[in-house]
């Protein structure tokens, strides 16, 4: 383990209309490894956060924040030659839910739990990719995989299994739409994530009990929620056709609220990718040229 370098390096505080927040960066130093930046994904309610640094090739690489101290971890060696970690969603327990690529180019997920034992992640059938993207408390996994030769997407869920019964798992498929994928999934199984429906643009959804629901940011033409937590809050990502800039958006109690990271000079992408059971949204921003940095943002107390 390494000590850490730098986090936090600001807080910035902006209104929002119905919400305001306040922004802190995180950035962690990993030399070659951080090249271009550090890209947030998940904190959990302990605030443990886990993202991946990128290299001159701006290829991904696992870390753990914890207690102020930075600990880099890779996949087994005998799982091939792996060149990207990505390390999705971190739960209240530890256990971390995420994907990595080989020099195959092959995508494959991953769960390491909080005692330091790795499984693979890999839906039966999938051809070339399986996505891991969010865990729940129970241990519940949601993700993507690619089937029909590559051709077609749809989420999946994946439920461990307990004593000798193995782990099993489900596809998720938005009704009638070319493309699915889960995103996240809270302790009580709701699931979030986007699907392509017949405009070819995503639209965000949110499956209930086995119901679906759209999720579309007024006046955007491309909508992914990437998060829930226990309370039904959801983050995720907006964008309009005259620019394709990624903007972060909270729906909360059927309220909508926008945001982009506040007072960054190049900003140019804000980019949220999970939300706890705090209310507290990871991320990442990107500066022009290639520089990326990561991000939490919380609910302003006045």
């Amino acid at each position: 383990m390494t000590k850490v370098f730098a986090v936090a390096v600001s807080i910035l505080t902006v209104s929002l209309g119905t919400v305001a927040l306040s922004f802190k960066t995180i950035d962690v130093k990993a030399g070659a490894l951080s090249v271009y930046g550090t890209a947030a994904q998940s904190s959990n309610d302990r605030g443990d956060v886990v993202g991946a640094t990128m290299d001159q090739d701006f290829r991904g690489h696992a870390y753990l924040v914890r207690n102020g101290v930075v600990t880099h971890f890779n996949i087994p060696g005998t799982w091939g030659e792996v060149v990207e970690t990505w390390p999705r969603s971190i739960n209240e327990s530890g256990d971390i839910a995420g994907m990595y690529i080989l020099a195959d180019g092959t995508i494959h997920g991953f769960l390491r739990s909080h005692h330091g034992k790795w499984t693979r992640l890999e839906v039966p059938g999938a051809e070339g990719a399986t996505h891991a993207h969010g865990i729940n408390g129970p241990g519940e996994i949601v993700g993507n995989y690619t089937n029909d030769g590559g051709n077609t997407e749809s989420g999946f869920l994946f439920r461990p299994g307990h004593d000798r019964a193995p782990g099993r798992y489900l596809s998720i498929d938005y009704p009638g739409a070319s493309m699915t994928e889960a995103w996240g999934i809270n302790d009580d199984g709701d699931v979030v994530g986007l699907y392509v429906g017949s405009d070819s643009f995503p639209h965000g959804f949110l499956q209930h009990e086995g119901d679906f629901t759209t999720i579309d940011v007024p006046g955007a033409d491309g909508t992914a929620a990437v998060g829930i937590n226990s309370r039904g809050e959801i983050a995720g990502q907006f964008f309009h056709a005259d620019d394709f800039v990624t903007h972060g958006f909270l729906l909360s109690k059927g309220t909508y609220t926008t945001f982009d990271v506040p007072d960054v000079p190049g900003a140019v992408a804000t980019v949220p990718m999970s939300i706890n059971n705090r209310g507290e949204i990871v991320g990442f921003y990107l500066v022009e040229p290639l520089m990326v940095h990561g991000f939490k943002a919380v609910k302003a107390h006045h």
